[in-house]
């Protein structure tokens, strides 16, 4: 059975069970969501919900006694007999995730009992929306995905893809609403997904203060980072936030302030009074106290204490500990850890008495201009966290997807390119246990999309690299499903790097010995190939853009076309027109 992610205990025996034989449910403990879940796969199914109790009970004529699912997190116990298949949980959730697991459950299923728990209790993926910003619809379809594989928790970077009331004109064209957020808030509760809000406090905020009404507020007059003296500047924060856990109303227990590589301490004439370490304890610790004023646990990023960009001297570095007492630190690091799978900060940071949450890396990590993230280099620092976090008993690995740096910059990786690196990370996170990654792509392929991949696109996916996907390997009026289909387009961008070398390569032949003159073979070859390539440009282009529209707004769509397509398109235009004006020689 191809089960993502892996459980912890399945005992075969003897015979089978027909899914579409089964004619009634009891349960007690599964909400509304999850019930129509249920209905959508078995919409025959005579539905009766008991008073008590946490189980689910699917029968064509046998009834199976409660079984003890154990204390662990999440844990639930799964058997099937010949006329009956019954899910026990010692909690909602657990009874949740044992109907996840259900529901990949093949339609003749062999009697079995299966013994499941989550080996790290959050599960949370980094969903940021700097690059992409999924239609509300797709948001929510994303959402139930994550969560069938047993994601439970997200970190939300929102940045301009909403729009503040209380910050007018951040907002992109078609940013969510508070009514469209509120919705999102309510759907991932129903799914059993916390949303854990990040609203970045000190730097990365050119998203906001590239705007010239913002523009007071920046430190010494740069717009990636807020002056941490300004207290206009910490007003606007707090309205921001307060605004933020309003529309996440569902999820009062965390709340990300970032206050990472704040490169920028210090500078104008009141922080450098406070200096560089000073002030940043000044801006952090004021948004850490109001998030404990509002009942929420501050969680923020560590690599200001471990001095990681070497901004501080090491005496103001240690200054900044005292802020990991009263916030969770997020550790991240997102390479290999090592043989020994060592992350050297998080005993310190532990013997120090501080709570720490491990941060590995699925996508944004390797090329910031990519579009398919490489599982077989992600999934060295996905294990290597999991590793770590269990040895260590933290409670929580994020995985991070960054999908741009700053609002200027190019978007990374799409978040529908990224299903193999992200859902790898649910598998590592869940089960505790590492899985080849070939073995892996070839699972989830049959999982997600229902069909096993080609060779050369399964590759690609394993290390594009290593094995490019090329725009000529696309099938042509293939029928498929449109997230695999995504797929293909993105791994055949990724060959376009693979254009900009070889065009390179043809402008050196240009400026050889003979100048702005060429022999006729030359000429000719490289006419047709500058001809062939803008021809390819645009019928890519279109093609790609009918892909992204499916996900994405206008505004993230058309970010990826011009950072994908338009330099080289430029390059193609610029070098036709030098051929046009060649001579023969």
């Amino acid at each position: 059975m191809n089960l993502i992610p892996q459980v912890k205990e399945l005992v075969p025996s003897r015979g089978t069970c027909r899914t579409d034989a089964l004619t009634v449910l009891n349960y007690a403990g599964l909400n509304k969501e999850t019930l129509m879940l249920l209905r959508e796969r078995f919409p025959k199914l005579k539905v009766k919900k008991e008073k008590k109790g946490c189980f689910a009970e699917f029968s064509c004529g046998g009834t199976l006694p409660a079984a003890d699912a154990g204390t662990k997190p999440d844990a639930y116990v799964l058997r099937v007999t010949e006329n009956a298949i019954r899910i026990d949980a010692a909690s909602e959730s657990g009874l949740f995730y044992g109907i996840q697991t259900f529901l990949q459950l093949p339609r003749l299923i062999p009697c079995l009992e299966i013994r499941d728990y989550a080996a790290i209790p959050l599960r949370m993926i980094h969903w940021d929306l700097k690059g992409y910003q999924p239609k509300p619809e797709v948001l929510k379809e994303e959402l139930r995905l994550l969560a069938s594989y047993k994601i439970n928790s997200i970190l939300l970077e929102i940045e301009d893809k909403y729009d503040y009331r209380c910050a007018p004109g951040v907002g992109v064209r078609g940013a969510y609403t508070f009514e469209e957020m509120r919705e999102i808030s309510r759907y991932a509760k129903s799914m059993n997904i916390m949303i854990v809000p990040k609203l970045q406090s000190l730097a990365h905020v050119d998203y906001l203060l590239k705007h010239a009404r913002y523009a007071k507020l920046r430190e010494d007059g740069h717009p990636f980072q807020y002056c941490a003296s300004n207290p206009s500047a910490q007003k606007l924060w707090e309205s921001m936030a307060d605004e933020l856990m309003e529309c996440f109303a569902e999820h009062k227990e965390y709340f990300h302030i970032g206050a990472d590589e704040t490169d920028l301490l210090g500078r104008c004439e009141k922080c450098s009074k406070l200096g560089k370490g000073g002030s940043y304890i000044h801006k952090v610790e004021r948004c850490i106290d109001f998030l404990l004023s509002r009942g929420r646990t501050p969680v923020m990023w560590d690599d200001i204490l471990r001095n990681l960009h070497g901004i501080l001297s090491e005496q103001e570095a240690r200054a900044c500990w005292k802020l990991g007492k009263k916030a969770i630190l997020m550790y991240w690091a997102y390479g290999y850890g090592g043989v020994n799978n060592v992350f050297p900060f998080l005993h310190e940071y532990r013997s120090a008495g501080m709570r720490v949450w491990g941060a590995s890396g699925f996508a944004g990590c390797d090329n910031w201009a990519g579009a398919l993230p490489p599982l077989e280099i992600r999934a060295l620092n996905l294990d290597a966290w999991t590793k770590s976090a269990i040895e260590n008993e933290l409670e929580c690995v994020v995985a991070t997807g960054w999908t741009r740096i700053a609002s200027a910059d190019c978007p990374a990786e799409p978040h529908e390119s990224s299903w193999f690196t992200v859902l790898y990370a649910a598998q590592s996170m869940w089960s505790g246990k590492h899985i080849h990654y070939e073995r892996f792509v070839l699972d989830l392929a049959r999982n997600l999309y229902g069909t096993m991949l080609d060779e050369a696109l399964a590759a690609s996916v394993m290390n594009i690299a290593r094995t490019p996907y090329s725009y000529d390997k696309l099938p042509v009026d293939r029928e498929e499903d449109k997230r695999l289909r995504f797929l293909r387009y993105a791994a055949a961008a990724e060959s376009l790097a693979t254009d900009r070398t070889r065009l390179a390569n043809y402008l050196q032949y240009y400026d050889g010995q003979l100048g702005g003159t060429m022999p006729d073979y030359r000429l000719n070859m490289l006419k047709k190939y500058s001809a062939s390539l803008a021809e390819k440009l645009e019928k890519f282009k279109a093609e790609m853009r009918t892909q992204l529209e499916q996900f994405y707004t206008e505004t993230t769509v058309d970010d990826f076309i011009r950072s994908r397509f338009g330099y080289l398109e430029k390059l193609t235009a610029d070098f036709r027109s030098q051929l046009a004006e060649t001579g023969e020689c």
